[in-house]
């Protein structure tokens, strides 16, 4: 077996969906890795600290299986990073959304997710960037086209609670956050109507 599909395959040993594209920024090659969050891998857990944020759940429950992934690509010969904090691009580029459409592991969705086949809106993405030799497994770019599961379903957009979602496109990206309740106002929660009623996939772990 070539390096790359031993690569790929120990990825999936790992990550519940596992994706390979070329970052059209800097046409390096990509390793996209998704895991499903759940209530018991609750992968949307972050904590503000000062001007920095915190990726609780990507720490624990994800950290690891990154860490024996790049060894593994490392112990093959080839260079393997994390891009952004635990492998999330937490400011800018690369697009996590575009890599995973670009990397064939799902479409992106009215609620501006990517919606996988299986999981629906739950994947979460993290990045790492290698030089391993590895087969792209999508089209290898991102495009914005109609979901085929979202064509007749306004469930998302109708979520909203601060009415900024509008099919496939965030009006108020900023606003996002809005409806955080007076309760949890001490950490950076994340609004999760639009995802918690798409009805695409099941949010469990495989």
């Amino acid at each position: 077996m070539k390096s790359g599909e031993e690569t790929v395959a120990r990825a999936r040993s790992l990550f519940d969906v596992v994706g390979v594209a070329s970052d059209p920024s800097t046409n390096d090659t990509i390793l996209i890795l998704g895991l499903v969050s759940t209530p018991e891998r609750d992968l949307d857990d972050f904590a503000p600290a000062g001007t920095k944020t915190i990726l609780r759940g990507f720490a624990r429950h994800a950290k690891d299986k990154e860490d024996a992934l790049i060894e593994f690509i490392g112990e093959h010969g080839f260079a393997a990073e994390l891009v952004g904090e635990l492998g999330y691009p937490l400011h800018g580029e690369p697009n996590l959304k575009h890599l995973a459409v670009a990397a064939g592991v799902g479409k992106q969705g009215k609620n501006t997710l990517v919606i996988h086949p299986r999981f629906g809106p739950w994947l979460r993405f993290m990045v790492i960037r290698t030089d391993a030799p590895l087969a792209a497994t999508g089209p290898g770019i991102y495009s914005k086209e109609e979901n085929p599961y979202c064509e007749d379903c306004q469930e998302c957009v109708q979520a909203c609670p601060v009415g900024i979602l509008l099919p496939y496109r965030l009006v108020d990206a900023d606003s996002c956050l809005a409806s955080i309740s007076e309760g949890r106002r001490s950490e950076l929660a994340i609004c999760d109507k639009c995802v918690v009623v798409c009805p695409v996939g099941e949010r469990k772990a495989p």
